[in-house]
């Protein structure tokens, strides 16, 4: 019995982990920062030894510290990074999760820029159904399961594969989905040629059935199937452009229909019956923060969605605007780091179309320490659209909304 401390372990993917750790037999403990975060709650009904801030008191018989990523960045001077690097015992929990809890199992892998989240869950929600009772790991949380992750004693190990920080080259799937390819994380990828070659990296990693589940309609893929050597992979495509689903889904939007396609393709390649995958998709109801209608007052209906990739905002909307036709549609968009906006700002034109105001918030800085250049209404200039304001100042902004949305 190995002891794993998980440190961070209030993080919205490193919690799910630990719980999957724990529910696997492993003595799990963990710290953060934070005394409470959206994730804790549940991991405190298995896990009690959690601790508040980080300490290398914390390490005593501990064979291994799993961290989130993001603690190279905000805590590296710890002293109980310090003390774990010293031992030889840290790793990120995606390397934990390749190495320890994926072993003896059939892992499908589903990766992407945009829908991975959704994907996965639809591929977990569909070997449920199926009676394969699966272990899934992805980057929101599914009602149903009560977080980010489920454990099953079934063979199969449904996992979303990020490409940030090449943190998918620690998985070896049997199985994997591929939905689009398109640049982003410009913080740590130089262009989109750098990307591709991350994603030809991980189908290498592809291990024992070694079947490979693309979107050939994306321009992405199919730069990536030109340079690829798939004399051993079983290669299967679908095709959201002619390919029809023959049933509605719950969730709306072409990028949902695109998502499901991927999954059907997975269902007739595993042997699923056609009316189990048919049942098991058009029952599913999405994710948190995909999406999601999380409140109403006076009619105005909130949906929140994580898009925030031009591409991903413009599905969003679109997907909305076919649920609302002729009602007034507002985005409020908050970017994602002053890196990534300079890197994109050419995509935002006409990103905003479907909406008939767009109110551009504060950045949001993430690890930048500098502007590039970019402000609001850069992404207000960028996107073209007539009726788009920016603000700031959140204050100003929030004030502007009562005083104009209803």
């Amino acid at each position: 019995m190995k002891h794993i401390h998980f440190m961070g372990i209030g993080g919205s993917g490193i919690a799910g982990v630990a719980l999957l750790a724990k529910k696997s037999g492993f003595r799990v403990s963990g710290c953060d920062l934070e005394r409470e975060t959206p994730y804790l709650s549940k991991v405190k009904k298995y896990i009690s030894d959690i601790y508040v801030g980080h300490d290398a008191s914390h390490l005593e018989g501990v064979d291994l510290v799993v961290v989130s990523p993001a603690v190279f960045f905000q805590s590296a001077d710890s002293g109980e990074v310090i003390e774990a690097k010293k031992r030889g015992i840290l790793i990120t929990w995606q390397e934990f999760l390749g190495k320890y809890l994926h072993q003896g199992k059939k892992v499908i892998a589903v990766a992407g820029t945009h829908g991975k989240s959704t994907t996965t869950a639809m591929v977990g929600k569909l070997l449920e159904d199926a009676g394969l009772d699966p272990l899934v790991s992805l980057g929101a949380k599914v009602e149903k399961w009560g977080g980010s992750t489920r454990f099953g004693k079934g063979k199969y190990f449904v996992t979303e594969a990020d490409e940030f920080f090449d943190n998918f080259l620690n998985y070896h799937p049997e199985i994997m989905i591929i939905n689009n390819i398109e640049f982003d994380h410009p913080d740590y990828f130089k262009d989109e040629e750098s990307v591709l070659n991350s994603f030809r990296k991980f189908v290498g990693n592809l291990r024992g059935e070694k079947a490979l589940i693309v979107n050939e309609d994306d321009p992405g893929v199919r730069r990536l199937l030109k340079d690829l050597d798939l004399k051993d992979i079983k290669l299967i495509k679908y095709h959201p452009k002619k390919d029809n689903l023959g049933f509605n889904l719950k969730v709306p939007g072409k990028h949902n229909i695109a998502n499901a396609l991927g999954v059907v393709a997975l269902g007739k390649y595993l042997g699923i019956k056609d009316s189990i995958v048919e049942k098991s998709l058009e029952s599913f109801a999405g994710v948190d923060r995909r999406m999601e209608l999380i409140g109403e007052n006076k009619g105005i209906k909130i949906y929140d969605d994580y898009a925030h990739h031009p591409t991903a905002i413009a599905a969003t909307l679109e997907g909305l605007r076919e649920i609302y036709l002729k009602n007034r549609l507002w985005a409020i968009v908050e970017a994602h780091g002053f890196k990534r906006t300079k890197a994109l700002i050419d995509q935002y034109e006409g990103v905003f179309d479907k909406a008939d105001t767009v109110i551009i918030g504060p950045i949001f800085k993430a690890r930048d320490r500098q502007t590039f250049g970019m402000t609001e209404e850069s992404i207000a200039k960028a996107s073209k659209h007539k009726n788009a304001r920016a603000f700031g100042k959140l204050n100003e902004m929030f004030s502007y909304l009562k005083k104009n949305l209803i």
